[in-house]
């Protein structure tokens, strides 16, 4: 199969068969865990991909570079580990001009786009969508200045929240820890002017968080915004004007999707394909969990850039 993805013919809905991938796993995980997984998933992906090449990480940094390096040379690139080796890898297939299949076999803490995607979180399940049950689509991709993202761009309340995250403790309590954080946070607010242009349109406010959502999931909640979608060209901007107990546990324990329009004074909310960002100072920016700072921003959505394996039934 020595197609590209972005000349595939293959159309949405249709089982792909892999000649050749790229296996790139977290080498910073413990080594029996690590064994343990292997072992789950090489044999069934051996039999299925006749090529498949295992790479260890052993430094941030590295992911990207293989699939920056090999990415072209292969079928399919498939990420064992969390938001942070599924980060790198986008980064490192999205500028690439022959862009193989991306598959996630999710191994972290959080693992929202994978559940964005509603890829299974148990191992041998998502290794199964290689093998035999999933199929191939396109997802956007969205460029932030020179890098991506998949699932979201947050600065504010949401990036000081994940900056705050003890290490030891998301290790331990997973999600929740994101939620501990978060509500230290909300004591303290830091209110920030910005200006956003988007699609010809101008907005200039303040607010205590900025979120950039092209996934529904952060920290492992789904946002619960039905306009989300991964292949719509578009992303969903969230404003939000100010902070409190009663908006956080609104969004983090809705069951249903929430109609933010109704309450435009604490939470503003729009659609746009190409936005502009401007903050007066050098801001820390979250990206799907990876931190970045700056005070510009020049983003846009690469409608369908990647195309993801996953499950053949998705419920919206």
């Amino acid at each position: 199969m020595k197609e590209g993805i972005g000349e595939s013919k293959k159309k949405e809905g249709r089982k792909a068969m892999y000649e050749s991938a790229m296996l790139i796993y977290n080498g910073n995980a413990g080594q029996k865990e690590v064994d343990k997984i292997l072992a789950q998933i090489i044999g069934p992906l051996s039999l299925s991909i006749p090529n498949l090449t295992l790479l260890q990480t052993q430094k941030p940094g590295d992911a990207e570079h293989f699939c920056r390096q090999h990415g072209e040379e292969v079928d399919l690139i498939i990420a064992l580990g969390g938001d942070g080796t599924v980060h790198e890898c986008i980064n490192g297939i999205a500028p690439l001009d022959r862009r193989p299949a991306f598959s996630i076999i999710p191994a972290g803490t959080c693992n929202d786009l994978a559940r964005s995607l509603q890829i299974p979180l148990n191992i041998k399940q998502a290794a199964a969508l290689i093998t035999e049950g999933g199929i191939e689509a396109g997802i956007d991709i969205v460029q932030s200045n020179e890098r991506y993202f998949g699932n979201f761009w947050g600065t504010g309340l949401i990036a000081q929240a994940s900056e705050n995250i003890d290490q030891d403790s998301k290790g331990m309590f997973g999600r929740f820890s994101y939620y501990v954080s978060a509500l230290k946070t909300f004591s303290d607010p830091s209110r920030f002017s910005f200006e956003i242009e988007y699609d010809g349109q101008m907005l200039k406010d303040e607010a205590v968080m900025l979120l950039i959502l092209n996934g529904r999931s952060i920290g492992a909640t789904e946002f619960p915004l039905s306009s989300i979608q991964l292949n719509d060209g578009l992303v969903d901007i969230m404003v939000v004007k100010e902070a409190g107990f009663p908006l956080f546990k609104e969004i983090i324990s809705a069951k249903t999707t929430v109609d933010w329009e109704q309450d435009k004074e604490t939470i503003d909310h729009f659609q746009a394909s190409s936005i502009a960002v401007s903050i007066p100072s050098s801001q820390l920016i979250d990206l799907d969990g990876e931190h970045y700072d700056g005070d510009t921003f020049r983003i846009n959505v690469l409608k369908e850039h990647i195309r993801v394996v996953k499950p053949k039934v998705v419920t919206e």
